[in-house]
Order: C-alpha cells, then structure tokens, then sequence
C-alpha cells in the first residue's frame, strides 16, 4: 500500500512536470513598450520596446494586423536581437483609417544553460484621418538654408515637428504637417506655428504664424439667420394685428348724441 502510494506521487511530479509550461523559467523576462496609441493615416510610427531580465542576449519581433493594410509597412514580421535588450521599430500605418494591432513578442537566452524565456505583448494603435496644417515659408537669404525646423502648438500645447531638409536661396516652400487631433473639444482653437532656424521666416516675414480654427461640426449659421427672420416677420405680423384690433374697436364705438 505505501509503495502503491509512493508510485501514486512520483506520477503527479512527473504530469506536474511535463504539463508545466515552457515559460515556467527560473529567471523572468519583462517587457516595457513606449509609443503612441493614437497615429494618422500614412505616417511613420515608433515603438521603443524594453526587454528586462538577466540574459546573455535577447530578441524581440514586431507583427501588425488590421483589415486593410494598404500602404502599411512593414506587413510580415520583424526580428531584431541585441545583447542589451533595447528595440527600435518604425512602421508606416495604412492609408485607411482603422485599429491596428501590433503584436510584440520577446526572448531572454541564456548560452549557458540553453535557457529562453519569453513574454508577449499587443498594443492597439487608432488609425485616424489626420487634419492636414499647411504653412509656407520664404527663405529670403541669397544662401540655401537646411535643417528648417518648425514646431505646432494649439492652445499652447505642442503638437509635433517638422523638419525641411533644405530650402533653396529667394524661394518659398510649402510645408505640411499631418496632425490627428485627440482629446480636442469641438470649438474655435488657436494654432501656432513657430520656426526655430534662423534665415527663414513665413510669407507676412515673421517667424511665428497664428491663426484661429474651428474644430467639430461648426454651428448652422444660415439656420439662425433664417429662424431671426422668422421670428422679426411673427413679431411685425403680431404687431399689426394689434394695431388693426385697436382700430377696430375704435370704429365700433357708436358716437353719443348730443341734445341741440
């Protein structure tokens, strides 16, 4: 009986063992992401992916699906290894807006024990049909200037960058900055657009450009316009027929007579 009990436990050591998944590793993996969560149709987007953990080098690979990657890149997966365990990935997010799943998987390997150890992670990226800001800039200089950084802010809050590469001497340029507005409440906001390399400045010579915007579904105005007429025509209608009432009543008056 005691040996049949003692087989009896040997037995569920060894299922124990063998059912115990392969990420069962005495030294843990971790993995930190930083990036956005939400991004405009067609632009570039970067991960830093952190793997932490006591290992002799790691790898990480990166792999998107959505409903429809046109213009997506890149659409298989990417592995990277590295002895430090810091990542870097940039993908172009497709031209139509969507939610992008991003999936990230990453390994710890010890060479000395033949031990790897793994961690998965997804991030939901929101695709979104951006407001596209278009400013242009004079480069008034007899010299070509390069490296043109300008910097979006609304309502004082910073937005993002641009770089031109170069702009060519006595000539103006056209820049675009492709924005997605998050949070924003609909209403009038303030746009500023400064421009932090010297030679260059916008069309009216000044290196700042402001200029107010309405953002949501802007109001009805020719809905007012046409509910104030309404509203003047019901008065002067009211108003006459008072008059004409007041009339009335006078005529109906009979007149007294007077003895001669």
């Amino acid at each position: 009986m005691k040996a049949h009990t003692f087989l009896s436990i040997l037995l569920l050591i060894f299922s124990a063992l063998y059912i115990l998944p392969g990420n069962a590793s005495a030294v843990a993996i971790n993995m930190h992401i930083e990036g956005p969560s939400v991004a405009a149709t067609e632009s570039n987007v970067t991960y830093k992916i952190s793997l932490e953990g006591f290992f002799d080098y790691y790898k990480c690979t990166m792999l998107i699906s959505g409903k429809n990657l046109t213009s997506a890149k890149p659409v298989t997966q990417v592995i990277q290894q590295n002895s430090k365990g810091i990542f870097i990935f940039t993908l172009t997010t497709p031209k139509v807006p969507q939610r992008l799943y991003i999936s990230f998987s990453g390994f710890g390997i010890l060479n000395s024990t033949n031990e790897t150890s793994w961690i998965d992670r997804k991030v939901v990226l929101d695709v979104k049909e951006p407001k596209v800001i278009t400013v242009k800039i004079k480069n008034p200089q007899t010299y070509e200037v390069t490296n043109v950084n300008l910097t979006f802010y609304v309502d004082g809050k910073y937005i993002g960058y641009v770089v031109v590469d170069k702009i060519s001497p006595n000539s103006t340029k056209t820049v675009e900055y492709r924005w997605v507005p998050a949070g924003l409440s609909d209403g009038v906001h303030t746009l500023k657009v400064k421009i932090a390399s010297d030679g260059v400045v916008f069309e009216n010579g000044e290196t700042v450009y402001t200029y107010d915007f309405y953002y949501g579904t802007p109001p009805n105005y020719d809905y007012f316009y046409y509910a104030s007429v309404a509203i003047l025509i019901a008065l002067i209608f009211l108003v006459v027929l008072i008059i004409l009432g007041k009339l009335g009543r006078r005529s109906s008056v009979k007149k007294p007579k007077w003895k001669s």
